[in-house]
């Protein structure tokens, strides 16, 4: 999310990266008539988030987790949290320890919120959903 300053208003980005999400985002802003957002859509490999200091990164990757370009966009980008929901817990542990163990020249992210919400009772499958805050 992408707030600015533009004659006392906030203008709010959101970027979607792959899937009908962008549609979906753009129908939903229409119908309620958001005139101050916009939608950017374009792939994780896009220079499009590079025109704006974006705050608040929300990623939900497949159950293999995040491509090592979405973990270095996170880390170098200007996102103060990032907000990680997962169906793959190893992949999960593997996202956290790169998110988390990040050089200082990075700005690495500590998690300051967890939850696990078990959505399919009887099986072992669970979401976890994570609040990161850049340290």
């Amino acid at each position: 999310v992408n707030e600015s300053s533009n004659n006392s208003k906030y203008q709010t980005s959101v970027e979607v990266f792959k899937g009908d999400a962008a549609e979906w985002a753009a129908k939903t802003l229409r119908k309620k008539r958001k005139h101050d957002m916009r939608i950017i859509e374009g792939n994780e490999t896009s220079s499009s988030r590079s025109n704006g200091n974006f705050d608040i990164l929300l990623v939900d990757p497949p159950r293999d987790g995040l491509s090592s370009t979405v973990c270095d966009m996170a880390l170098k980008g200007t996102f103060e949290h990032v907000v990680y929901v997962s169906c793959g817990r190893r992949a999960l542990l593997r996202d956290l320890a790169i998110l988390c163990c990040g050089n200082d020249d990075e700005g690495g992210f500590n998690v300051l919120d967890l939850a696990v919400i078990d959505l399919f009772p009887g099986t072992d499958a669970v979401e976890t959903l994570v609040h990161l805050k850049r340290r």
